[in-house]
């Protein structure tokens, strides 16, 4: 008898449940889920001090790559495995609960925390040294950029600005294709101040349209030119972004996290994501004492949008993350990874060296690509993050421990079953415990943990009326595919 490992339902009972409530440190695929792995740091003995607060990974157009990451107090620069500061005069003074936000623009990475005046640094300047100026320096005459402001986007041929000192419900926009221009009126440059009880603007995202989140109402932003220049119209009156960095896109798919759980827009569609799927999980799991720190991004290799969060579980008060919350939004499942990190964003690594080459991948004899190809030198993109350790590193470590449970059934109905043993369907070693219980007033008993013998069964002997397996495969191991068990049962007495 064969059970799947079904989709990972944390908000349902055990009971009855159609998926599974236990999906750790993997993510669901079409047929299986598959490991997540660990990071390995690729900064060397380089790191930014202390919790990132917003990252970002851009390429000019001659295909060299920047990466930046900001603190509350500094921006540093990541370059051939260091970080230096790259602040300049500029002031930094954020506090702990503020994030930066970068977004290029052609040639230039803007950079803006809602504190400071916003930066801008020239992918292609000669300066030596290159670090971040202050955007209101480069503004054209009778231009004035605004002072201070806490997000920004690209829509269209416009950098788009929101949550402005003064005006949390303005976005402001620059002139088409030329971020100089700031005088209303001039090159289509304009503000629009939104109505409503929305609230403060969180998040602004970048495309051909683009979508404005407030905390309470999102909006979407489309080019019409002439007089209007934008129009605005309203999406979601009710229902907007908690958390400006909760807000991940992959082109015109947008997913975020709002006050009653997660949603993905599709087109013009608000779809929820997490209702009665781990939307309650997520509300008693998170760490609320640290709800600033969480931070979102795609994965869209794997089609995975991801949030990094601070969960009730970690000791750890500076309130550095610790899970990764997955969605697959092509199979519409989710699952949990246990990360220590303070950032997840995506990034470029160039791996020019044989040490970062061994981080792409473990076992140089496996790698498949030319060493003379521009794949080696001009940045690989990844999703990575910035570990507990304030270090650049991407996911491509060994396995981490995966754990996966079948949902509870009734094999025989109306009778117990007896347990002999558990071939778990995955192409690696892995260890089971059976859970069992005769009623569902009953505590779980479960039996020893049980490894593999050389023909693949796991010998286990446990009886009781309703039943799951758990299923372990232990860190390090290469495995691809985990789908389920092959369960060796028999009827018992109808007690």
């Amino acid at each position: 008898m064969q059970l799947p490992f079904g989709e990972w339902l944390p908000d349902q009972p055990a009971h009855l449940n159609p998926g599974s409530t236990v999906a750790t440190n993997v993510y669901h695929a079409a047929s299986s889920y598959k490991p997540v792995k660990s990071l390995v740091a690729y900064s060397g003995a380089s790191n930014v001090t202390q919790n990132a607060k917003g990252a970002g990974s851009f390429r000019d157009n001659t295909n060299a790559v920047f990466t930046f990451v900001g603190t509350k107090d500094n921006i540093y620069k990541l370059t051939s495995g260091t970080f230096s500061s790259v602040k300049g005069s500029c002031t930094v003074s954020g506090t702990d609960t503020d994030f930066f936000t970068f977004t290029q623009f052609g040639q230039y990475v803007i950079a803006s925390n809602g504190k400071d005046a916003p930066m801008v640094y020239d992918m292609l300047s000669s300066a030596n040294p290159k670090v971040f100026v202050t955007l209101q320096s480069l503004a054209s005459s009778g231009s004035t950029v605004p002072s201070k402001f806490r997000i920004s986007g690209v829509i269209r041929d416009f950098l788009v600005t929101g949550n402005i000192e003064n005006a949390k419900n303005r976005v402001q926009w620059s002139g088409i294709n030329d971020i100089s221009i700031w005088e209303s009126g001039v090159s289509s440059s304009d503000l629009q101040d939104l109505p409503g009880s929305g609230g403060q603007v969180v998040a602004i995202t970048s495309g051909e349209v683009g979508y404005v989140f407030r905390q309470n109402q999102i909006i979407r932003m489309d080019f019409v030119g002439g007089n209007t220049i934008f129009r605005f119209s309203v999406i979601s009156p009710n229902r907007g972004a908690v958390y400006g960095q909760t807000v991940c896109q992959d082109n015109r798919q947008v997913f975020f996290y709002a006050d009653d759980g997660f949603f993905q827009i599709n087109g013009d569609q608000v779809l929820p994501i997490g209702a009665e799927k781990v939307n309650r999980f997520f509300e008693s799991d998170l760490n609320k004492a640290y709800t600033d720190r969480i931070t979102s991004a795609v994965d869209p290799f794997n089609t995975l949008a991801i949030w990094l969060y601070p969960s009730k579980d970690n000791p750890n008060t500076t309130g550095i993350c610790d899970k990764l919350l997955i969605y697959n939004y092509v199979t519409q499942k989710w699952s949990v990874a246990k990360v220590k990190a303070s950032q997840i964003f995506k990034q470029f690594v160039i791996a020019n060296t044989v040490e970062l080459m061994d981080i792409v991948s473990e076992n140089l004899d496996e790698i498949n690509i030319s060493l003379d190809t521009p794949y080696w030198t001009t940045g690989h993109l990844y999703l990575g993050a910035i570990d507990e350790n304030f270090k650049a590193a991407i996911f491509s470590g060994t396995t981490l421990e995966a754990e996966l449970e079948t949902k509870e059934t009734e094999i025989f109905p109306g009778m117990r079953a007896n347990i002999t043993g558990v071939r778990p369907l995955v192409d690696a070693s892995a260890n089971v415990v059976v859970k069992t219980r005769d009623r569902l007033a009953d505590s779980v008993s479960s039996s020893s943990s049980s490894s593999q013998n050389t023909s693949g069964i796991n010998p286990v002997r446990k009886s009781g009326r309703y039943f799951r397996a758990n299923v372990k495969v232990p860190a390090g191991s290469i495995w691809t595919h985990a789908q389920g068990i092959d369960l060796k049962a028999s009827p018992g007495g109808s007690r």
